[in-house]
């Protein structure tokens, strides 16, 4: 069984304990992001900081430039076709 990967806490979250050790699913716990994002952000690094625990900014950056037919379409276009 492959061990669980632990990261070293160079952040200054008040949660957090500096220079203890967390594994990903406790960071993402703690800090109320996904384990895959934080997967992404940590890459093969041993340490995090508080650059790697921001939140995600990609809720409704773009907004929806969709129109009513656009809508309508999609909406058929999903359906089964048996």
């Amino acid at each position: 069984m492959k061990p669980i990967n632990m990261y070293v806490n160079r952040s200054t979250h008040p949660r957090m304990i500096s220079g203890d050790k967390y594994s990903i699913k406790q960071i993402s716990i703690i800090c109320r992001l996904s384990g895959g994002c934080l997967h992404n952000r940590f890459g093969f690094k041993g340490e995090f900081n508080d650059d790697d625990l921001r939140s995600s900014r990609s809720a409704n950056v773009w907004p929806i430039l969709e129109t009513k037919s656009d809508r309508l379409s999609a909406s058929w276009l999903n359906r089964r076709l048996v």
